[in-house]
C-alpha cells in the first residue's frame, strides 16, 4: 500500500509521468508543457492549436489524472457543442482509461456526461456551453476544481461571463484549448489583451509528431503559407482577417459550431437555393433555410437540365418550400424554363442585376453582405469543409463610386480556387424577402435590382 500511495503522490505532482507511467503514453514535448504547468495550483493554462495536435487527447490524459490523483476533485468540462464533447473528448477518456492499471480501470465509470470512480465522490462532468446555456461551468464546489474548456474559441462570451465567479476560485485551475480561428472573445483575449494572467502555449502543426507532413503539404499547397487557413490550421495563430477577404474564417468556424434544429424555426418561410451547373468541375447545390437554420439538401455534377429540375421539384414538395430561388444567368434559366411547365413558380436570380442596397453594385454582392449579416447575427450552417473554403475564398473590393464589389467566380479559378458553388447557393436564399402569409398564387417570378417580391 505505501508503495502505491507512493506511486499517487508522485503522479499527483506530475501529469507527464502519470501519462507515461499509468497510461504508457509518451506526450509530445508540445503536450509535456502544458501538462506540467497545470500541475501547478491555480494554473491558467491557454492553448492555441494547429490541427491534429492532440489537444482533445491532452485534455483526457488531464481528467483521468485529476480523479485518480486527487480527492474532493470536481472536473467540470465545456465545448461549444454536444459533438466536442461526447464524440470526441468523452471518446479519447475510454480510449485512455481502459489503458489504466485494473486497479482504476475496473473502478472507472464512463457515462455520457459523467466520469466517476465507483465509491467515490469525485467526478467529471460535461456541459455543453452555449449561448442559450451559460451556466455550464457555474455552481460547482470542491478542494481541487479543474476546469477544462474544449473548442474554447466557439464558446459564447456569455458563458465565461456568467462562469467568471467559478473560474476566479482560489486554487482552481483552468485549461482552455481551441484552433484560434475568432479575432475577438474570451479566449483571443487570453493571448492579447488579457495575456499576462494566462500561461500561453502555441501548438503548431509543425512542432507536432501526431500531424502528417502530407497534410501539412496539403494546406500550404491549396491555400498558400500566408493564407489564414494555413495561419490557424497548421501554425495555430490567430488569423489576420486580411483587408480583402469577405467573409472570416473565425465568422465561418462560429456558425459551423451551432447546432440547431429546423422545428426551431418552423413560423419562418422555408427556402431554397438552387446554384446550376452543367458539366465540367463545378456542381449544382441546393441549399435549405429556414430562419437561423440552413442545411445542404442536394449535390451533384454532371447532371442534365431536366434531371436537375426534376430534383429541385421533388425538393420543393418535399421541405414545403415557400420560395425556390435560382441562379439564371447562365444554364439555370434552362432549369427555371422547365419548373414553369411543370407548374412551379421559381424565382429567376440575374446574379449582376442592380442590387436592393445602395452600398452594393449588384445583386450578389448583396447577397453575399445579406449572408454574412445573418451569419454575424446567429445564422448556423453545416460543419461542411468545402462549405468553409467557398465562404472564406472570395475577395472584395470598392468601385470607383464606393459600392462593394464580390470578387467574380472567374477571378477566384485564376487564383487557383473553386467556384463557391456550395455558398453560392447558400447566398441565393437571400435574394428576396419571403413572407409565408403571401398565396402563392401572388408571387411574381423574376427578382430584380430594386423589388421587394412581398412588398405593398
Amino acid at each position: 500500500m505505501d508503495e502505491l500511495l507512493a506511486y499517487v503522490k508522485g503522479w499527483r505532482e506530475s501529469p507527464v509521468r502519470f501519462v507515461k507511467e499509468a497510461l504508457g503514453a509518451e506526450p509530445s514535448p508540445q503536450q509535456a508543457e502544458a501538462l506540467e504547468a497545470f500541475a501547478q495550483p491555480g494554473a491558467r493554462v491557454t492553448i492555441a492549436s494547429g490541427h491534429g495536435t492532440g489537444k482533445s487527447t491532452l485534455m483526457a490524459w488531464l481528467i483521468l489524472w485529476a480523479m485518480t490523483c486527487f480527492d474532493d476533485v470536481k472536473v467540470p468540462t465545456t465545448a461549444p457543442t454536444a459533438h466536442q464533447l461526447n464524440d470526441v473528448l468523452w471518446t479519447e477518456v475510454r480510449k485512455w482509461g481502459a489503458r489504466l492499471p485494473s486497479l482504476w480501470k475496473d473502478a472507472l465509470e464512463v457515462t455520457a456526461d459523467q466520469v466517476r470512480y465507483a465509491g467515490c465522490t469525485g467526478f467529471a462532468v460535461a456541459r455543453t456551453g452555449r449561448k442559450e446555456n451559460p451556466e455550464a461551468l457555474q455552481g460547482f464546489h470542491a478542494s481541487n476544481l479543474f476546469f477544462l474548456i474544449d473548442e474554447a474559441s466557439g464558446v459564447d462570451d456569455v458563458v465565461f461571463q456568467v462562469a467568471q465567479g467559478a473560474l476566479s476560485t482560489p486554487g482552481a485551475r483552468v485549461l482552455m484549448a481551441a484552433n484560434p480561428t475568432r479575432t475577438s472573445g474570451y479566449f483571443y483575449n487570453s493571448f492579447h489583451k488579457d495575456r499576462d494572467r494566462w500561461q500561453r502555449f502555441v501548438f503548431s502543426c509543425l512542432d507536432s509528431p501526431h500531424v502528417a507532413r502530407e497534410y501539412v503539404d496539403e494546406v500550404r499547397t491549396i491555400y498558400g503559407e500566408d493564407s489564414d487557413i494555413y495561419r490557424v490550421r497548421v501554425l495555430g495563430l490567430f488569423p489576420r482577417a486580411g483587408d480583402l477577404q469577405f467573409i472570416g474564417i473565425d465568422l465561418v468556424e462560429t456558425a459551423q459550431s451551432r447546432h440547431l434544429l429546423p422545428q426551431q424555426y418552423n413560423y419562418a418561410p422555408t427556402i431554397l437555393g438552387v446554384d446550376v451547373a452543367r458539366f465540367g468541375g463545378d456542381r449544382t447545390v441546393i441549399f435549405k433555410r429556414q430562419g437561423h437554420y440552413s442545411e445542404i439538401v442536394w449535390t451533384c455534377q454532371g447532371m442534365d437540365l431536366m434531371a436537375t429540375a426534376d430534383r429541385v421539384a421533388v425538393l420543393m414538395d418535399k421541405h414545403k418550400a415557400d420560395a425556390v430561388m435560382i441562379d439564371a444567368g447562365g444554364v439555370g434559366a434552362g432549369v427555371c424554363d422547365r419548373l414553369r411547365q411543370m407548374g412551379h413558380r421559381p424565382i429567376d436570380v440575374q446574379f449582376g442585376s442592380a442590387s436592393g442596397l445602395a452600398n452594393c453594385l449588384n445583386k450578389r454582392s448583396e447577397m453575399w453582405w445579406r449572408m454574412r449579416d445573418w451569419l454575424n447575427e446567429g445564422g448556423a450552417i453545416p460543419p461542411d469543409e468545402d462549405l468553409r473554403d467557398d465562404l472564406t475564398g472570395p475577395e472584395y473590393q470598392f468601385t470607383t463610386k464606393g459600392l462593394v464589389q464580390l470578387e467574380k467566380k472567374e477571378d477566384m479559378k485564376k487564383r487557383g480556387l473553386h467556384s463557391p458553388d456550395i455558398a453560392d447557393a447558400l447566398a441565393l436564399t437571400f435574394a428576396v424577402p419571403v413572407s409565408t402569409a403571401l398565396d402563392r398564387s401572388q408571387r411574381k417570378d423574376v427578382a430584380d435590382g430594386n423589388f421587394d417580391l412581398f412588398g405593398e
